[in-house]
């Protein structure tokens, strides 16, 4: 019997990195599922690859290694989805492979993003038929000592560097997303309700302002008494929460959205649930702005900072965009 000839494919040679753990331990069966399906569809299991993450930063290593590859699928959370971003990164952009997302976890904000919040296992032949498409990414200069980061982009070098795709945040925001990491373990709660019970817990125990010094695209630093902050390249965070609605991750520019000034726990309270439809856009504590460069310094201590749901920690960082520098597997919209 002749062997059948491998079908063209928009993902190549393909690695996917799943976590097996993800969503209660669904990722696992996802992760068998896709592969079975790929490997039959192109009658070629060869050209993908399947492989489990381990350990924290596991996915990481994995990704940096995939040079050889054509694609990268970050099958899991955004955990996993930070992860290999950071991963593929470590590889120069000529030899980088392109990522696909399928999103098994909590939150899965960028995989709305690309267009594929509703993954299921039915839907594996949503990667029949996607664009590669160039996205910009988020790198994050994190200082751990203020004092050493004065002119931070001129002087010393960072203690640590990350990467983000869709999302860095600092304050109430980000010990709400912080927050779902227990709750997720004991209550088995997902998506907007993990993220609703954890809102619920923060402000109520640990509601605070975080005050900042924050300086746009080389301008005056200004300082401001912030209790929310978020930089976004695409529109929404914590499970679907349209923070800057008009966050486009292919313009080269970060949507920022800061809350700051003197406000009760009802009223920080109202602004998260009202930003569930972008309701919280014209409230006198929200201001927009957009910027390629946006350094900022907390003046104080333990902030809970978050990029695309991992904790973060500094005492200064410089957000720089790096426009185009990913290339993405987008599926093409259903018909």
């Amino acid at each position: 019997m002749q062997r059948r000839a491998p079908r063209e494919t928009p993902l190549g040679k393909t690695l996917i990195i799943a976590n097996p753990v993800s969503q209660l331990g669904q990722g696992k069966r996802v992760a068998e599922q896709l592969w079975r399906f790929l490997s039959l569809y192109h009658h070629d299991p060869e050209r993908f690859e399947l492989v489990y993450t381990e350990r924290a930063r596991h996915a990481t290593e994995l990704a940096e290694a995939a040079a050889d590859f054509d694609s990268v699928i970050a099958l899991g959370g955004d955990g996993v989805v930070h992860e290999v971003v950071n991963g593929l990164m470590r590889i120069d952009r000529g030899a980088r492979p392109a990522m696909g997302v399928v999103p098994v976890g909590s939150g899965n904000d960028f995989a709305r993003t690309l267009g594929m919040d509703d993954f299921s296992g039915e839907s594996s032949a949503r990667y029949l038929n996607c664009e590669r498409v160039a996205f910009d990414i988020g790198k994050l200069s994190l200082w751990d000592n203020a004092a050493d980061a004065e002119g931070a982009a001129q002087s010393s070098a960072p203690d640590a560097i990350e990467y983000f795709v869709e999302t860095f945040s600092f304050g109430l925001d980000a010990a709400v997303a912080m927050g779902t990491y227990s709750l997720r373990t004991t209550t088995k709660l997902t998506g907007n309700a993990l993220y609703m019970a954890s809102g619920a817990d923060v402000l109520l125990r640990k509601f605070r302002p975080y005050p900042t010094r924050i300086s746009l695209d080389g301008g005056a630093p200004e300082e401001r008494r912030t209790f929310i902050g978020a930089v976004q390249l695409g529109p929404t965070y914590g499970s679907g929460f349209h923070i800057c609605p008009d966050a486009d991750p292919t313009d080269g520019l970060f949507d920022i959205c800061l809350a700051s000034g003197r406000a009760t726990r009802v009223e920080a309270l109202s602004l998260l649930l009202r930003a569930k439809n972008a309701h919280h856009v014209g409230s006198r504590l929200i201001s927009f702005a957009q910027a390629s460069q946006i350094d900022i310094e907390f003046l104080g201590e333990d902030y809970p900072m978050q990029a695309d749901g991992e904790r973060v920690r500094a005492a200064h960082v410089v957000i720089d965009i790096l426009p185009g520098e990913l290339t993405v597997l987008k599926p093409l919209p259903r018909r």
